[in-house]
């Protein structure tokens, strides 16, 4: 799935990316069991096909812009699929089939479409969400204003430069002590460091490595504790989370390596956490993948220097 920024704020770079969304969260969004997504009747693709606990037919299309066309293109699935009638082991065709429209923005002509038909139409609006560093997909029902909200974990590809050196000696000293898991994950973050921006320098030391720029404008760094356990510190501002503008400080994060849970501030040694402050992360954490965290810290970061 590819997301690209637009003046308005974000939206799908193209339709299969919307529809890779909705079909793979397709219980979770509306509570209907996915049948079939690009299913050819009739010469035609219908997006989506699914069905409800009473066993109607779903029809769902989707547009990744306004389609002035969707109420007939609906029609003409409709119809071809009650002619055919397929998955009879999960359709019932006495029920009433129940069609989805799902776009950004519906035409006049959409609503003009539906007044003087005779089938109904379900009208959801969509609209991609950016906020406290998460992404979420929004859909409202424009005559009912039932909503949905779905959050999803997205990197943006921007800032790339693929030419990145191979890991020094001490980079490989330092995950010597890691689990195959572990490694793995210190390597993507290396690597999303380093692709971030071409200014971003490795800079080994005998503490540990940092990443910035130069030797004054540090963004990470990995070093050793007493116990020869990795510990890894990012430079961020006080209040990362609510957007803060305040001035950088070094930070000391604890992760379980799939969730970025604890941040303390550390700006001298290896800096405390408890472990009451470790449970309390494991029950109370953002769930916001490593990944996900390091990309927007680095954006922070970049905003300073």
């Amino acid at each position: 799935m590819k997301l690209r920024q637009v003046a308005s704020g974000w939206e799908f770079e193209s339709e299969k990316d919307l529809e890779d969304l909705v079909w793979n969260n397709l219980e979770k969004l509306f509570g209907y069991k996915p049948l079939k997504r690009q299913y050819q009747v009739s010469g035609q693709y219908c997006d989506i096909l699914a069905f409800g606990k009473n066993k109607e037919l779903v029809i769902i299309e989707l547009k990744n812009s306004e389609d002035r066309y969707i109420v007939q293109q609906l029609t003409r699935y409709y119809h071809a699929l009650l002619d055919e009638q397929p998955f009879s082991e999960h359709i019932n065709f006495q029920v009433p089939i129940v069609l989805i429209a799902v776009t950004p923005n519906f035409h006049r002509d959409n609503h003009i479409d539906r007044k003087y038909h005779q089938l109904k139409f379900n009208f959801l609006q969509f609209k991609i969400i950016y906020h406290d560093q998460k992404f979420s997909l929004n859909i409202i029902n424009t005559d009912t204003t039932l909503n949905w909200k779905l959050d999803f974990d997205y990197l943006p590809e921007n800032h790339v430069n693929k030419n990145i050196p191979t890991p020094p000696k001490r980079f490989y000293q330092l995950i010597e002590k890691c689990t195959p898991q572990q490694r793995a994950k210190l390597l993507k973050f290396r690597e999303t460091i380093l692709q971030f921006d071409d200014r971003m320098e490795e800079i080994v030391q005998e503490g540990g490595i940092y990443y910035g720029k130069g030797k004054t404008k540090y963004c990470a760094e990995l070093r050793l504790n007493s116990k020869k356990e990795l510990v890894l510190f990012l430079w961020l501002p006080r209040n990362f989370y609510s957007g803060s503008q305040a001035n950088s400080t070094r930070m000391r994060i604890w992760t379980d390596w799939n969730n970025a849970a604890i941040v303390r501030p550390a700006a001298k040694g290896l800096g405390r956490i408890t472990s009451f402050d470790i449970e309390f992360a494991k029950q109370n954490s953002k769930n916001q993948s490593l990944d996900i965290f390091l990309y927007h810290a680095l954006n922070k970061w970049f905003e300073r220097i």
